[in-house]
């Protein structure tokens, strides 16, 4: 799964905390800023904010951060850096968190590699599933 969409969906449940709430909101921001609020994107993140459980919606969310290589932004880069570390802070997605990670130097994106094996049905926030 590509990092955006993995944030995205390791932080929802935890939005309690003012520091990581303002951190999404800050890279929801910038997308919206970059891309519009009609665009595609941004449409594709509220219908997953309404319905973070839907394995459909975050295929889209996936497919639309993709098409327009939100990734690949540095100002994206940026605003998903604050979040990661603001979840990490505050222990929110853990297992997925750990597995994003940004490669930035100098203010470049020089790779992010994504949480592949995140599945909605098996994230946890908390307390380790129960085998």
């Amino acid at each position: 799964m590509e990092p955006i969409t993995a944030a995205i969906l390791a932080v929802l449940p935890g939005l309690a905390s003012d520091a990581v709430k303002g951190a999404y909101e800050g890279l929801k921001a910038v997308i919206r800023r970059k891309w519009g609020e009609d665009a595609p994107i941004a449409k594709a993140i509220t219908a997953l904010e309404q319905d973070p459980q839907s394995k459909a919606q975050a295929g889209v969310l996936e497919e639309k951060v993709v098409a327009v290589k939100a990734a690949e932004d540095p100002e994206v880069a940026k605003a998903l850096r604050q979040l990661l570390e603001q979840m990490k802070a505050h222990g929110v997605g853990r297992e997925a968190v750990a597995k994003i990670q940004l490669n930035i130097s100098g203010g470049v994106v020089q790779g992010i590699a994504g949480a592949e094996n995140v599945q909605i049905t098996t994230m946890t926030f908390g307390t380790p599933p129960k085998e």
